[in-house]
């Protein structure tokens, strides 16, 4: 699925570059001309990335502003497109990501686009869920050790299915075997929810060094082939960790 950028500008040579930046990124594009009609687009669909035109547009860095207090965008990458008034410092604390200088370059998009991929990736890393077929253990109650699937898996927690139901608040101790993972994963945690089925949701607590960094790794190769055609990873999961 093709990713999704807002851009609320009237200004033609934004427009055109701007569009064929992220034409070639493969990212669709839809256009807002003023303030009142991005704002509510924002609040009906979910866009990946958010680019405003600050000074040319009335009420610009309202909708600059509004992106974070909202929950549909809250984490949608934006960048500020300045004319002069609004200076980066004053574009940042309203919200934004990555601020430009008008007229703006092809040049300095495609740049500035590659540079927010990491920002973005890091963003999907910890709050996408991606769901997966894994097994593993848990140990719960100091000595009791369960077999457990795992659901889905976060760089925050993982969702996991066994035998009975866990004691929500408990400590649990995992080691689970990923698809594809170097090495299985010692993993330590709080039951932050379960049920009766044996479902139950744990968030990581402190990890090791080497742990950590090997379940980054292998969420950021997991990121790469869900989105491997996008120059953007689609950021920023009922139960939830």
């Amino acid at each position: 699925m093709a990713l999704e950028a807002l851009v609320l500008s009237r200004d033609p040579q934004v427009l055109d570059t701007v569009g064929r930046v992220l034409d070639d990124a493969n990212i669709e594009l839809q256009i807002c001309s003023t303030a009142d009609e991005a704002l509510h687009v924002l609040d009906q669909r979910k866009y990946d990335t958010l680019m405003v035109d600050c000074d040319d547009v009335p009420g610009a860095l309202d909708v600059l502003q509004q992106l974070r207090k909202g929950k549909t965008n809250k984490s949608c990458i934006a960048f500020a497109l300045v004319n002069g008034r609004t200076t980066v410092s004053i574009a940042f604390e309203m919200g934004a990501n990555f601020a430009l200088d008008k007229p703006v370059s092809a040049e300095r998009v495609t740049r500035s686009v590659k540079a927010a991929q990491a920002l973005i990736l890091r963003e999907r890393r910890q709050h996408h869920r991606h769901l997966v077929t894994a097994t593993g253990t848990i140990v719960v109650d100091e000595s009791t050790e369960l077999p457990v699937g795992v659901v889905s898996i976060s760089e925050g927690g993982v969702s996991i299915e066994c035998a009975r139901q866990l004691d929500r608040g408990g400590a649990a101790r995992l080691r689970i075997a990923l698809p594809d993972a170097n090495q299985q994963l010692e993993l330590k945690g709080e039951i932050v929810w379960s049920d009766m089925d044996g479902r139950a949701g744990i968030r990581f607590q402190v990890l090791p060094i080497e742990t950590k960094r090997e379940l980054e790794e292998w969420l950021e190769r997991r990121a790469l082939i869900l989105d491997k055609s996008a120059i953007f990873i689609n950021a920023t999961g009922t139960h939830g960790v």
